[in-house]
């Protein structure tokens, strides 16, 4: 059982009244929250794990900035909600993400606040020592320098979800683009678009 008075979940989309499960990575349909507003905070901008990673270091939240401007990229001139949560439903766990907690059912809304500057609220977030900004090319510690973790992700979201993967690895983070189609071809995987293969010679 959470003990707390809320937990929290963000959104771009304002008003909601209840929140649905839907299923996301992990396949299940949930709603997600998490603990604290500083975890929920970083999912408001475009925090998809190529762009910008979230983690937690030491009990503290973090966001990791994968390549030089992703941090603008994911989150300047962004706006959201953080909704505030009543527990009950929700169970611990259930995920690989540290502080991420998930309800198999809906949930009703029981206020909301919103972020008119993702950007500068994650900011504050950080000065007031609740969250850690790592601007690239800092890394978190225990973190791989290398984006082997990038490569992993790549496979596995490409098997998994289609080759749109691909396209965003392309865009985001072209220089391991031969790893991934390397990986792939080592899982005996068959491309749906034959283009990927002139990425591995």
């Amino acid at each position: 059982m959470i003990n707390q008075e809320y937990v929290y979940h963000s959104s771009k989309v304002r008003g909601l009244k209840v929140l649905e499960p839907k299923p996301s990575t992990h396949k299940t349909p949930w709603v997600y929250a998490t603990k604290d507003i500083a975890s929920a905070a970083m999912f408001l901008g475009d925090n998809f794990d190529f762009i910008c990673q979230t983690g937690f270091l030491k009990g503290k939240p973090y966001i990791w900035e994968r390549f030089k401007g992703a941090f603008d990229l994911g989150y300047k001139n962004k706006k959201g909600a953080i909704y505030y949560l009543k527990p009950d439903t929700f169970k611990e766990g259930m995920t690989s993400f540290t502080g991420e907690i998930v309800s198999e059912v809906p949930v009703k809304v029981e206020k909301e606040i919103f972020i008119n500057d993702v950007q500068g609220f994650l900011l504050n977030l950080e000065k007031e020592g609740k969250l850690k900004i790592f601007i690239f090319p800092n890394t978190p510690d225990g973190r791989p320098s290398n984006k082997e973790d990038i490569v992993a992700r790549g496979i596995v979201w490409t098997i998994d979800f289609g080759e749109d993967t691909l396209d965003r690895v392309k865009e985001y983070h072209p220089d391991v683009l031969d790893r991934v189609i390397k990986g792939l071809q080592e899982r005996d995987y068959e491309f749906k678009n034959k283009k990927w293969l002139k990425y591995n010679k």
